[in-house]
């Protein structure tokens, strides 16, 4: 789904609240607020506001602690509310303690199958009714569209009564308001997720554990008339193949996890979130069970390699600039039965992907347009700081060029080396007193399209 994106960024803390100094001497108590508006076509328009407050101290990269507490909805029915808590040598312990509750909505997830070949031009045509599935299918040629209410089928040629019903298949109207959720469904997740990590000694290998508490409801459009629409919308696809985790319709169901992950890690501690330099790799674990008081049992395993590497500083230092060039690999496997909303969720230490698509997978498609067993994807980024202000604490503006590219199969096995999707675009990044990073790209793919507000980097 060609999804275009104009998202404003507005920096709106009171000057008390900032002092005006060098990011290499922040101190103390520091707050940033972002206020976020934004627009799209898929979730319609957006507000809602971020706030950190982020403690530094001696002693501590690259802060103390860091919470934030966020509200975000759309006028189409997205929904992201969150408090996130991260604090180094947790309550006197050397370890490190990240902790975050909330709720998220998605009315209109996506679900296009298990596949890594998917026919994205009739995918558009189903939504868009111009090519009728299922039950809309008609037995009976079409032969003249009256307009966008009325088409006339073949029975016409044989009484020519325009007042008979058989004489009309259904129109062009009915076919786009009933198929246009046909690869949606609704998801309501409430969540709590804690972990824990240290590094081993003084080396730059680190352990990490944690759980993940998750209650799905899922509810399908079937039957349900959307505002401002006359039809009803038909069978949708988790309807009409009915995947593990379609009893999540009929009440709700518990996905909670248990993860645990071995890392090496030799990124600049007080640039963790923003590095220019080193590598950080993680094998992730997480697994689901009765055990874990799921509903359903899998396990998912996860690889990410990602390098940092500064490039023509000779060139870009004197003018207080820099170039970084960054790439992640990763690949993921899940075997067991997973439910289908969870199926694409590609999890790390750090990050979180829907599928291969989205904001954190290949970054010209929809979330979930590529989902299976095994997944694969590198992604590669140039960042380059062009210039920086003391204002507000201090911000960096980085501009981004970015190319993406990867594939999904059932198993190792079948999973070739061709067939790859590609995706390319650009953007901004604001880096705000260090340690808050607010992105706006957009990227595009040879079908699709992604616009992407966030915060941090991808990788």
């Amino acid at each position: 789904m060609k999804n275009k994106i104009i998202s404003i960024v507005l920096f709106f803390i009171a000057l008390s609240l900032f002092a005006q100094e060098k990011q290499d001497e922040l101190k103390g108590l520091k707050f940033t607020g972002l206020p976020l508006i934004s627009f799209s076509t898929d979730d319609g328009f957006g507000y809602g506001v971020r706030i950190y407050g982020t403690y530094y101290e001696e002693g501590y990269a690259p802060f103390k602690y860091q919470s934030y507490g966020q509200f975000y909805r759309t006028t189409k029915g997205f929904e992201y509310h969150e408090f996130s808590l991260d604090s180094l040598k947790f309550l006197g312990t050397p370890f490190r303690v990240r902790m975050n509750v909330g709720i998220e909505r998605y009315l209109n997830a996506q679900y296009y199958g298990y596949s890594n070949y998917q026919d994205l031009p009739r995918q558009k045509k189903i939504k868009a009714g111009e090519l009728p599935i299922n039950e809309n299918i008609q037995s009976t040629p079409t032969l003249y569209k009256i307009n966008e209410s009325l088409t006339l089928n073949t029975n016409y040629l044989n009484n020519n009564n325009l007042l008979d019903p058989n004489n009309y298949n259904k129109s062009e109207k009915e076919l786009k308001e009933s198929q246009d959720k046909y690869f949606n469904y609704d998801s309501i997740k409430p969540f709590f997720t804690i972990t824990t990590e240290d590094f081993i000694g003084d080396t730059n290998f680190k352990w990490f554990t944690g759980v993940r508490l998750q209650r799905y409801r899922i509810q399908s459009y079937k039957g349900d008339v959307d505002k401002g629409q006359t039809y009803p919308n038909i069978e949708t696809l988790i309807d009409h193949e009915k995947p593990v985790g379609y009893d999540a319709t009929e009440k709700p169901r518990y996905v909670n996890t248990i993860r645990l992950a071995f890392a090496y890690d030799s990124r600049p501690r007080i640039r963790e979130l923003n590095p220019n330099d080193g590598i950080f790799a993680d094998i992730h674990y997480e697994g689901a069970g009765k055990s874990t008081g799921s509903n359903y049992t899998f396990n998912r395993y996860t690889l990410t390699y990602r390098q940092y590497i500064e490039i023509l500083s000779g060139i870009f230092k004197p003018m207080n600039q820099e170039l970084v060039f960054a790439y992640r690999i990763q690949t993921q496997k899940t075997d067991g039965d997973v439910p289908f909303f969870e199926a694409g969720r590609i999890y790390t230490m750090r990050e979180s992907a829907l599928g291969l698509g989205g904001n954190n997978g290949i970054r010209g498609y929809p979330a979930n347009q590529f989902v299976d067993r095994v997944m694969g994807v590198f992604n590669t980024e140039l960042r380059l700081t062009a210039f920086r202000v003391k204002a507000l604490g201090g911000i960096d503006f980085v501009l981004l060029g970015y190319y993406d590219v990867g594939r999904v199969a059932p198993s190792y096995k079948e999973f070739a080396m061709k067939d790859f999707h590609r995706a390319m675009g650009g953007g901004i990044r604001f880096v705000w007193q260090r340690n808050t990073i607010i992105n706006i790209s957009y990227g595009r793919s040879a079908y699709e399209a992604n616009g992407n507000f966030s915060f941090n980097h991808m990788f």
